[in-house]
C-alpha cells in the first residue's frame, strides 16, 4: 500500500529560500512517497527549477520528505527567507543548510552523489544535445525538461524541431553500462529497441527518439505479455553471439553460481539484517543449502546464460498496439534467461501470465529441445527472488546514504518470504 508523505518543496538561492509570509516553505500532502517531479517543482515556486539534491527524508513517522530545487534562470520574485530564520522544524533547517553548503561550495558533495544534482550539469547536457541534434539537422527549441530525477538516473524531455521531442537519460556509475548496452541491443534487434540519436558511453548518457506507448500507468493491453515474452526470448537467443561485446560494454556477469555466492554474502552482512527478528534471520540462514541446491539444479538443466534485462516489468515495455520496444536496460546482466520471464509476469493478469509463459517456453524449446524447460520455469520463480535480493543489496551499497530510505526494506522483505517459497529441489546439493 502506498505510504503517504508530507512533501516539502523548497526553492533555494544561496542561503535563502522562497517562503510564504509566515516563513514556511511550500508543501502539500502526497498520497505516496514518490510524487511526480513536475508536481513538486511547481509547488516550490518555479516549475522550471531543477533538483540540486536527492529527495531527503527528514522524518520517518509521519513521513516528511524534502525536495530542494534551484532556478536555472533569474531569481523568482517573492518572499525570500534566510534558512536560519525559517519557521520550520530543526531537522528541515539542518538539511537545508547542508544542501546550501554543498551547492555554495563550502562543503564537498556526499560520497556517491550523482553529477546531475549540480546546477551547471544541465548546461553540459544541453551543449551535448545541441551538438548531436545539429549533426542531424535538428535543433533544441527549449530547455531540457526533467521528468524523473533520483540518484539512480535522470530522464529529461527535450523539445526539438523538426519532429517530436527526444529523450535524454543519464545513469549513475552503478548502471554505467546502460547506454552502451542499449546501443548493442539496437544492433541485435532494431525492431524492438529504442531508436537512438546518440550515446556518450564515457558519461553514461543516451539520447533517444520518443517511444509511443511508453506509459507505465497505462492499462495493460491484451496480448502484451505473450508478445513481450516472445520478443525477449528471441533477443536472449540472439545475444548468445554477442556475449563478449556485452561483457566488454561493462554489463556484469551474474550467473547462478555467482548469484549463490553473492546471496551468501547478503545473509552474512546485509545492511538490512537488523530489520529481521532473530527467528526470521535464523530461517533465512537455514535456507542456504536449499538455495544452493535450487540454483545448482537450475544451472544444470541445459539453458545457457544470456543477456537478461533484469527489470523486465510491463512498465519497461513500450507498446502502442503496433510496435513493441524493450527499454530501460539499467539492471541488465549476463545470467539465466528465465529470470526475465518471472519479472515480466509479476504484473500480468493470471491468464496473460499463462500465455506469456507458453510463448516464452515455445521459443526456448525450439532452440534447445533437450533442455528441461518445464523444470527450469518452475525453479526460476525462486531463483528470481534470490537474484533480486542480490540486486537490491548492490543498489543499496551503490547509492549515497541519504537515498537509502527510497528502497528501504526490500531486501528484508525478500529474506522473510524466501524460506516459505523455495521448492523442493530434485537434485540435492553434494555434501
Amino acid at each position: 500500500m502506498p505510504t503517504p508523505a508530507r512533501q516539502l518543496c523548497v526553492l533555494l538561492h544561496e542561503d535563502h529560500v522562497l517562503t510564504d509570509a509566515e516563513r514556511r516553505v511550500p508543501s502539500y500532502d502526497g498520497d505516496q512517497r514518490h510524487m511526480p517531479l513536475q508536481e513538486r517543482a511547481a509547488t516550490c515556486g518555479d516549475p522550471d527549477a531543477v533538483l540540486i539534491s536527492p529527495q531527503l527524508q527528514v522524518h520517518e513517522d509521519p513521513m516528511v520528505l524534502l525536495s530542494v530545487f534551484a532556478s536555472r534562470g533569474d531569481r523568482v520574485v517573492g518572499t525570500w527567507t534566510r534558512i536560519g530564520d525559517l519557521a520550520e522544524d530543526p531537522e528541515v533547517v539542518s538539511a537545508l543548510r547542508s544542501v546550501a553548503a554543498v551547492t555554495g561550495g563550502s562543503a564537498p558533495p556526499p560520497p556517491r552523489r550523482s553529477n546531475w544534482f549540480r546546477l551547471d550539469w544541465y548546461d553540459e547536457v544541453e551543449a551535448w544535445v545541441d551538438a548531436r541534434l545539429g549533426e542531424q539537422g535538428r535543433r533544441r527549441t527549449g530547455p531540457v525538461e526533467p521528468v524523473s530525477n533520483w540518484w539512480i538516473s535522470v530522464v529529461t524531455r527535450v523539445p526539438c524541431d523538426p519532429g517530436p521531442p527526444v529523450w535524454f537519460k543519464a545513469a549513475c556509475p552503478h548502471f554505467h553500462a546502460e547506454p552502451a548496452l542499449t546501443r548493442l541491443v539496437a544492433e541485435m534487434d532494431p525492431e524492438h529497441a529504442p531508436r537512438l540519436v546518440a550515446v556518450d558511453e564515457d558519461r553514461a548518457w543516451l539520447l533517444a527518439e520518443e517511444m509511443a506507448g511508453a506509459d507505465e500507468d497505462r492499462e495493460i493491453p491484451a496480448g502484451l505479455g505473450s508478445a513481450a515474452a516472445r520478443v525477449t526470448a528471441t533477443l536472449q537467443l540472439r545475444s548468445l553471439d554477442h556475449l563478449a561485446e556485452i561483457e566488454a560494454a561493462g554489463v556484469p556477469v551474474r550467473d547462478l553460481r555467482t548469484t549463490s555466492q553473492q546471496f551468501e554474502a547478503v545473509l552474512d552482512g546485509s545492511v538490512e539484517l537488523d530489520q529481521l527478528s532473530a527467528d526470521e534471520l535464523a530461517a533465512a540462514r537455514a535456507s542456504r543449502s536449499k538455495v544452493r541446491a535450487v540454483l545448482t539444479e537450475l544451472a544444470g538443466l541445459g539453458i545457457p546464460d544470456t543477456l537478461v534485462h533484469g527489470d523486465l516489468h510491463v512498465g519497461n515495455v513500450a507498446h502502442d498496439g503496433d510496435a513493441l520496444v524493450l527499454y530501460d536496460w539499467s539492471d541488465a546482466a549476463v545470467s539465466h534467461p528465465f529470470l526475465d520471464l518471472i519479472r515480466l509476469s509479476e504484473r500480468l493478469p493470471q491468464d496473460e501470465q499463462d500465455r506469456a509463459r507458453a510463448a516464452f517456453a515455445d521459443v526456448w524449446r525450439a532452440a534447445f529441445p533437450d533442455a528441461d524447460v518445464d523444470r527450469a520455469l518452475e525453479l526460476a520463480v525462486s531463483a528470481n527472488t534470490i537474484y533480486q535480493v542480490v540486486t537490491f543489496e548492490q543498489i543499496y551499497r551503490a547509492g549515497e546514504d541519504a537515498s537509502y530510505w527510497e528502497m528501504r526494506g526490500i531486501v528484508a522483505r525478500f529474506l522473510r518470504e524466501l524460506p516459505g517459497h523455495l521448492p523442493r529441489p530434485v537434485v540435492e546439493e553434494a555434501r
